[in-house]
């Protein structure tokens, strides 16, 4: 009998980082049988996005619920200890996500380095995630067919990930980079004309879902700045990696661990993402950086390797 895995998520939505990584968990054990529980209403894009699960809608994680599909081991993404309580019949993993305290949880795993420091954790589990090689656009023009830069930011539409500061922030890249043209994933509508007239009229705007992803083979950079919010991993860096897309981001997080060097940027400070964009706007520096960004992240981010990883932690926490 093949293994089965139960994994919670608090959020039904594919679009969010946990649920985007417990489908990742799903294709990366592939010989296991996978339930995936919601603590809450599932979107239409969710469940396509698992039809290849059992998928559910739980209130709370009860020994009713668990013992009713049986699991070998649990995962619970973030899961507040107010929705569940130990012991639940099953060794249990908390894959933290966030800062939050410790629980009653069998063993913790982080999603970066990043994180468990900041939990107090320095000597904690890291697992980091793996993510799917972006779909290819059915009409794609090449990278180096054309003569404008695309360079585009994609995030949750959440008004927290999209601060007015970055009004500024782009006034101030756009103006020395008229050969640039930006592209915005999941702006919320508020933000979109003063963002426009900040990018000179070159913006252009498409709403969050999980299929947008295909924007990364277009894009030739992904540039990425919150002034105050820390990314405890940052998913999309990887996944434009994957697509050869070149990523210019924040330096701090969970970023840091996975740019390496002659791959994408870490910058400090405006001028530091300027300098950047001006390496990416050299063609032959841009086509090596993303052979560059592709070569590692297919290393550190395939399912194979994440598939590797899990088992390996999945049997020690069997030998417990």
């Amino acid at each position: 009998m093949n293994p089965r895995l139960l994994q919670v998520c608090n959020v039904g939505e594919i679009v969010g980082g946990t649920a985007a990584c417990a489908w990742s968990i799903t294709h990366s054990l592939p010989t296991c049988e996978h339930h995936v529980a919601v603590l809450g209403s599932i979107s239409a894009e969710m469940r396509e996005a698992f039809a290849h699960c059992r998928l559910s809608e739980w209130r709370r994680v009860t020994n009713a619920e668990v013992a009713g599909c049986g699991p070998d081991a649990i995962i619970l993404h973030n899961t507040p200890a107010s929705r569940w309580k130990a012991p639940l019949g099953a060794p249990t993993i908390r894959y933290v996500h966030s800062v939050s305290p410790p629980g009653e949880e069998d063993v913790r795993w982080y999603c970066s380095r990043w994180l468990a420091e900041q939990c107090g954790d320095t000597e904690g589990t890291v697992l980091l995630q793996s993510v799917p090689r972006p779909p290819r656009p059915a009409l794609q023009v090449g990278r180096g067919e054309r003569e404008r830069l695309i360079v585009g930011r994609l995030c949750t539409p959440q008004l927290r990930k999209w601060p007015r500061e970055l009004i500024e922030f782009y006034r101030r890249l756009s103006e020395p980079f008229p050969g640039v043209e930006w592209e915005f994933v999941g702006c919320p509508p508020s933000l979109q004309t003063p963002l426009l007239e900040s990018c000179g009229g070159r913006a252009r705007f498409l709403p969050a879902g999980w299929e947008q992803r295909s924007r990364l083979w277009q894009w030739d950079a992904l540039l990425y700045h919150h002034p105050t919010l820390t990314e405890s991993f940052g998913r999309t860096v990887a996944e434009a990696m994957r697509a050869g897309c070149i990523p210019i981001v924040d330096a701090r997080g969970g970023f840091c661990e996975q740019i390496v060097p002659e791959t994408g940027f870490l910058c400090d400070d405006v001028d530091q993402f300027a300098h950047a964009l001006r390496i990416v706007a050299d063609p032959i520096e841009r086509r090596r950086r993303s052979e560059n960004c592709r070569a590692h992240a297919d290393r550190s981010f395939s399912f194979t390797r994440f598939g590797h990883d899990l088992r390996v932690l999945l049997q020690q926490l069997a030998l417990r």
